[in-house]
């Protein structure tokens, strides 16, 4: 239990209300029992005083200090057992005493340490005899009841303390096993994670950090779950694309083993064909895994992408022309060179635009009273980087497959075979060689009205 979280919070929070309770306590009993001495002290210099009044009044009446002790006797009551009365006369003898631990035990009264002991008695201002005090102020001069007051005091200061440890162990408790519920629960849930249950999800229970730490959770486990989903189907697409060049390669060299083709040039040669897209699917996919783990090598110098640009529109004018297919480009003078490696960026722009002429292509056979099919270059200057846009008039895409089309193996068409549409890996190793460069990539599109595949590179410096 030592070790439980809400365990130690509980035990926090009595400390931390035993601590209080304890300085409340004090500091409570110190201004009580000072408060309370203040008011005895005033009580007593006013009673002091009225006896030295009523003093005055009884010599003045019996003109001697005869029987005196009775009236000492009557104020002390008044004033508390702890206070000492002696009254001197006018020689300093001690004439009446209340209390005082004067004398000799046997009634005698012997004479005062000094003349000018205590406080004067005055009659008609002649002074006629002293009158000493004696005991400590304070608590000895509260009396019994004023010490049952500052007992009954200190007693309801130890219930309220008492009650209000209570109610703090109570309530820590509560709130401790109240905050480490959620974390229990993100606990089982990250154990059943742990044993391969990807599925795990932890309720929401408010809008506080243990709530964030649940959405963060929720939102981990579900891209762990897309990432298990998309290693499966890698693993899938992987399969599929290699099995259909190796099925042609076997099939032609059992064919040609079991004496049912030729060994000829010319069919060895549809199985060389089919080990070169085997190996360009391999360099695709290594391609492709150096990119997302941040690891491809990267010739970066000084570029002029316009000129990369315009290299690009020449290498495909003849696939455009004979596609039928419209080529144009449109570039800004004098833009800043970028730190680029030249050999990837041209992958890029290759992707794009084979892409672009297949879909405008696309669209103008499909519909043969349509616009002329276009592909559409541009070059231009952004804050701090240089854009490039690939357009075309095609069919467009879906939301659905805007937010896959950078997706390993994915087709707009899923009937789509890899020799018409490719393997699927090139838009996805785009993007990895643009992140590579530090810049950004995106599409937009609409259905039926084409797609507009942009992307940025920062310039040097930036």
């Amino acid at each position: 239990m030592l070790n439980k979280l809400w365990f130690r919070l509980t035990i926090a929070f009595l400390l931390i209300a035993v601590v209080g309770v304890v300085v409340v306590a004090f500091l409570a009993n110190r201004a009580t029992s000072a408060g309370f001495n203040r008011f005895l002290e005033e009580e007593n210099s006013a009673e002091i005083v009225r006896l030295q009044e009523d003093l005055a009044a009884y010599y003045q009446v019996r003109g001697s200090w005869a029987g005196a002790d009775g009236l000492l006797r009557q104020y002390r009551s008044t004033l508390g057992s702890g206070v000492g009365l002696i009254l001197l006369d006018g020689d300093g003898q001690t004439v009446a005493t209340a209390g005082s631990g004067r004398g000799d035990g046997r009634g005698n009264r012997p004479r005062a340490t000094g003349i000018d002991d205590g406080l004067p008695v005055q009659l008609a201002g002649q002074e006629v005899g002293r009158l000493v005090v004696e005991g400590p102020p304070g608590m000895s001069m509260a009396g019994r009841a004023g010490q049952q007051f500052l007992d009954d005091v200190n007693e309801a200061i130890f219930l309220s303390g008492l009650i209000a440890v209570t109610l703090a162990l109570v309530l820590g408790v509560l709130l401790a096993r109240g905050l480490t519920r959620p974390l229990a629960r993100l606990t089982d849930a990250t154990r059943s994670m742990a044993g391969g249950d990807l599925d795990q999800r932890v309720r929401v229970g408010g809008g506080d950090e243990l709530g964030e730490l649940a959405v963060s959770f929720n939102q981990m486990a579900a891209a762990l779950a897309a990432n298990e989903r998309q290693r499966q189907q890698l693993f899938a697409d992987i399969a599929h694309e290699l099995r259909t060049p190796l099925s042609v390669i076997r099939a032609q060299l059992e064919a040609m083993l079991d004496g049912v083709l030729e060994l000829s040039s010319e069919n060895l040669s549809l199985a060389h064909e089919e080990t070169i897209l085997l190996g360009r699917l391999v360099d695709e996919l290594r391609a492709l895994s150096l990119a997302e783990s941040g690891q491809l090598p990267l010739d970066k110098r000084p570029l002029d992408l316009g000129a990369v640009v315009v290299g690009a529109k020449a290498a495909f004018e003849p696939l455009a022309e004979a596609d039928g297919i419209h080529l144009e480009l449109s570039t800004e003078p004098e833009l800043p060179h970028v730190p680029a490696d030249e050999a990837r960026i041209q992958q890029v722009l290759g992707n794009l635009l084979s892409n672009a002429l297949r879909h405008a292509g696309v669209r103008h056979a499909r519909q043969a009273e349509a616009a002329e099919p276009e592909v559409r270059l541009e070059v231009t200057r952004v804050s701090g980087a240089v854009r490039i846009s690939v357009s075309d008039n095609g069919p467009g895409l879906s939301l659905e497959a805007q937010r896959h089309v950078f997706d390993r193996f994915w087709r707009a068409d899923a009937g789509r075979s890899r020799d018409r549409g490719g393997s699927g890996l090139g838009l996805a190793i785009s993007k990895g060689i643009v992140i590579a460069h530090g810049g950004q990539i995106w599409v937009e599109s609409a259905p039926g009205r084409g797609a507009t595949f942009t992307f940025e590179l920062p310039i040097a410096g930036r």
